[in-house]
């Protein structure tokens, strides 16, 4: 049998075979794992600011662990938490040029993971699967902010708590176990749900003596019962 022509050439010989580059980057490297090769990581202590209104536009972040609140910053000097961003959440998109919030740490050694923005973007605009990472990034961030006007507009102080709570087991705990230690202080809680410190007390306190939850010092809550605790929701309402 006749070998073929290409098996008798010399490496010299041979015209490289145009690859799909994108396709071999999507299979060696998951999109994070790509973003990750070049991003740089810096710890924070509680309280540190990440960026702030003003500041160019430089970089993207993610949360790797710990926890940072994106706030506003009243008239009264006084800031807000608008978002909480949890490890996964990534923040800093935008068409401005600048920053329109604060980001700060509000768990002590909190790491942040910054990917510079045009590498980012360079990045994207050559594989497909790092561009549609990126959009499902952003569309998360939309949706975050999306819940948080509903919880704001149409829920009493105690639905608000109730959300809360089980949107930080959901996240940050298995199901299986329904436990979770806060990320906040219960003054941080308040400040982001937009009622008083006093109110997130006395939720959580009446939840407890109705056996809905557990709590394990300050910040430690325990699910003891999912329909228990919605149905205490709903009566305590």
């Amino acid at each position: 049998m006749e070998a073929s022509t290409f098996a008798n050439q010399s490496p010299a010989d041979q015209s490289p075979t145009s690859v799909d580059s994108d396709h071999i980057a999507s299979e060696a490297k998951s999109p994070l794992e790509l973003l990750d090769s070049f991003a740089a990581r810096m710890r924070y202590h509680r309280g540190q600011e990440i960026c702030r209104p003003g500041h160019r536009v430089d970089s993207w972040y993610r949360v790797t662990a710990g926890a940072a609140g994106k706030c506003i910053l009243q008239a009264d000097g006084r800031r807000r938490i608008v978002d909480l961003l949890l490890p996964g959440d990534f923040f800093g998109f935008g068409t401005e040029m600048e920053h329109r919030h604060l980001v700060e740490a509000v768990v002590e050694n909190t790491v942040i993971a910054s990917y510079p923005r045009r590498r980012a973007e360079m990045l994207a605009d050559t594989n497909s699967e790092v561009a549609r990472a990126i959009r499902e990034m952003a569309f998360a961030a939309i949706a975050r902010a999306e819940s948080q006007i509903l919880i704001l507009g149409q829920m009493s102080a105690l639905e608000k708590v109730g959300t809360f709570l089980l949107t930080m087991v959901e996240r940050l705990s298995s199901r299986a176990r329904d436990e979770v230690t806060l990320p906040v202080s219960r003054c941080e809680m308040a400040d982001y749900l937009a009622i008083s410190a006093e109110t997130v007390s006395r939720s959580l306190t009446g939840l407890k003596h109705r056996g809905a939850i557990a709590l394990g010092g300050v910040r430690k809550v325990k699910i003891l019962d999912r329909e228990t605790f919605e149905d205490a929701v709903e009566r305590m309402h």
